[in-house]
């Protein structure tokens, strides 16, 4: 049975006297009702809920795609600043998700729990609607977010933390309220970035009763959020987070640092991206450069690179990408060098970051001639010898 989910929510509230989820759970199931091509059945239900006097026809959304809702983005009431932004499937930028296959296989299985919702209902089993995503920063976790909501084509909820979270006692419990009951209105995504901002251990001895009355009332917030709005949290200190709000997502997926063949994939992606050509080895020998950096970083340095080979209007070579790593990275090398200690310090480090380079790799990688680098790797073994 089509729409089965609605129709079980809506007899669930009725049954409680919870009119607010009656209504919720019509609306939606006008808009799949009218989305399905059945507009009549779609205008009979949202003339019904135009004629309650809680209810005014102005509220309705007639559509999630264009229309989000009449009402104004929630504010914080003592600064007046919005604590939310909000995007449309047609406003985010369509860009191709670097993450691991396992970490895409449980996006893409994440995404079919939520549009099958109504095979599933009828089987009894809830919709997973809540994920949790954790790692480095810089590693694709806002991406996710907004691919998320790009591919279900739904609106997405960005909170801000800035004026969500409060100097004043109790404003912050009540912006996360109103911030949860402005996504609970239209099928949306509401996305929750460094969330441990919010979420911390109520057991840290550092803390304030405050944030314990926060982490209350979000856990409170979450389980009265229903399954038309999908809540996604990031953060990068998964272990600040409470053990409770741990439990109240149903996938949690760590995004951690890019492999070697990501690397690569992301790497020959954006150099195709700019008209750059690069043969295999030079590809494989940047590859293990950027080793331990994130999805963020590597789009920065190679970006960068190219970027200044462009002014300098020559055309961009591989000594360019590692000149912008070096000035990038946080390698340990001093900065105040001279050329020649530099250039032997850089030596140092390929030798150590790549595996067993030649001198003419070494050399084109620095620009210089082998013999040089030859020079440079015996000074650098008598220093040792010193």
């Amino acid at each position: 049975m089509k729409n089965y989910s609605e129709v079980i929510k809506i007899i669930d509230g009725g049954l409680r006297n919870d009119a607010k989820k009656v209504y919720d759970y019509a609306l939606l199931l006008a808009e799949k009702l009218k989305n399905a091509g059945e507009i009549s059945k779609s205008d009979r239900i949202l003339k019904i809920l135009s004629q309650q006097p809680a209810y005014s026809r102005e509220d309705l959304i007639h559509s999630t795609k264009t229309q989000f809702t009449s009402k104004q983005l929630p504010f914080d009431q003592e600064s007046k600043l919005e604590i939310a932004t909000i995007k449309g499937p047609d406003q985010i930028e369509q860009k191709e998700l670097f993450l691991s296959l396992e970490n895409q296989r449980q996006i893409q299985e994440f995404m079919k729990a939520y549009i099958y919702s109504d095979k599933l209902a009828e089987r009894g089993l809830d919709v997973a609607t809540t994920l949790l995503l954790f790692g480095p920063p810089g590693c694709g976790k806002t991406q996710t977010a907004l691919f998320v909501a790009k591919e279900l084509s739904l609106p997405i909820i960005i909170a801000r933390l800035d004026t969500l979270i409060s100097s004043y006692l109790g404003s912050t419990s009540k912006n996360i309220r109103l911030l949860f009951e402005y996504a609970s209105k239209i099928p949306c995504v509401l996305f929750l970035d460094e969330f441990d901002a919010v979420a911390k251990l109520r057991d840290d001895q550092h803390e304030m009763g405050e944030l314990k009355r926060v982490v209350n009332s979000l856990l409170q917030n979450i389980d009265e959020l229903g399954d038309k709005c999908i809540l996604i949290g990031a953060t990068n200190h998964e272990q600040l987070l409470d053990e409770a709000i741990w439990r109240r997502f149903s996938t949690r997926l760590k995004i951690g640092l890019p492999t070697l063949e990501l690397i690569k994939q992301v790497l020959s992606q954006f150099l195709s991206d700019l008209n750059v050509v690069f043969d295999g080895k030079q590809i494989d020998l940047i590859t293990e450069l950027y080793a331990g950096q994130s999805i963020s970083d590597i789009e920065q340095i190679t970006k960068r690179g190219i970027r200044k080979a462009i002014i300098e209007d020559k055309e961009v070579e591989i000594s360019d990408l590692v000149e912008s790593y070096f000035a990038y990275v946080r390698t340990g090398i001093p900065t105040h060098l001279d050329a020649d200690t530099l250039r032997r310090k850089k030596i140092e480090y390929l030798m150590k970051k790549l595996n067993k380079p030649s001198r003419r790799t070494i050399g084109e990688l620095l620009k210089c001639h082998h013999n040089t680098v030859s020079s440079d790797l015996e000074k650098i073994e008598m220093e040792k010898e010193m």
